[in-house]
């Protein structure tokens, strides 16, 4: 399967001379995974939040336009919790918060502005990182989402998951019907680096955004180029 360059024009051209960030006007369902793991630390956590909140605030809302999600996913603490979580057993369900680590701040909503408020009230889980399981809640999500809406979602993450098979099927079954895009931040080895880019979808270029300083997190460069890679229409 072979890709052509194309739209190679700078989406910075677009902006107006009153602002600082893009705003995407495409019809989407988007839904943001911020990484609440241990090894993210509290500053990245901080910062991951600080961008994400303006990522979404660009995000033009509305039924003809966007409607976004947002889930900080951690992981289970203890064994028990795990196998609850990963083991599939349905008569035993685990609790997705308490046992999972999954934390929606918010379902689809075409209020992006309140979404975007919302990120800011997050808690950080500071724990484990079942990244697999945040992949099925946001193709859950977008099951009960518009047909006629492109299906995106973003992933911020420091990288390493609890199970890098698990996140593999998860990362294809979410593919089939949705874009997938990861934002690496942070210092992150070289192999899990390249296991981001075969969870990304293709061509990996285009899904696959590296933020070495999270400092730069919540910079215009940084959320512009988030909001220029995830919206066919920005402006």
């Amino acid at each position: 399967l072979g890709f052509e360059e194309c739209n190679t024009e700078s989406c910075m051209s677009k902006l107006p001379s009153n602002r600082s960030f893009l705003q995407c006007h495409s019809m989407l369902d988007v839904v943001l995974l911020l990484d609440g793991s241990g090894s993210l630390t509290a500053e990245g956590f901080n910062k991951s939040q600080a961008m994400a909140q303006q990522v979404v605030a660009g995000l033009v809302g509305g039924d003809a336009a966007v409607k976004a999600a947002v889930l900080v996913f951690g992981g289970p603490e203890t064994e028990v919790a795990l196998d609850k979580c990963v083991g599939g057993n349905l008569t035993n369900p685990p609790d997705v918060v308490n046992d999972c680590g999954m934390h929606w701040v918010s379902h689809l909503s075409n209020d992006t502005a309140t979404v975007a408020t919302k990120i800011g009230t997050a808690v950080y889980p500071k724990s484990t990182t079942l990244t697999s399981m945040a992949l099925g809640q946001a193709k859950t999500e977008l099951d009960s989402g518009r047909t006629e809406a492109a299906s995106v979602v973003v992933v911020v993450t420091d990288g390493e998951p609890m199970s890098q098979l698990m996140t593999t099927s998860a990362a294809e079954a979410l593919k089939a019907s949705a874009r997938l895009i990861w934002v690496q931040v942070g210092a992150t080895a070289p192999r899990q680096e390249e296991l981001l880019k075969t969870w990304a979808s293709k061509p990996w270029q285009d899904n696959h955004i590296k933020i070495t300083d999270i400092n730069s997190l919540p910079t215009p460069t940084v959320v512009n180029g988030v909001l220029a890679s995830m919206c066919p229409d920005v402006q």
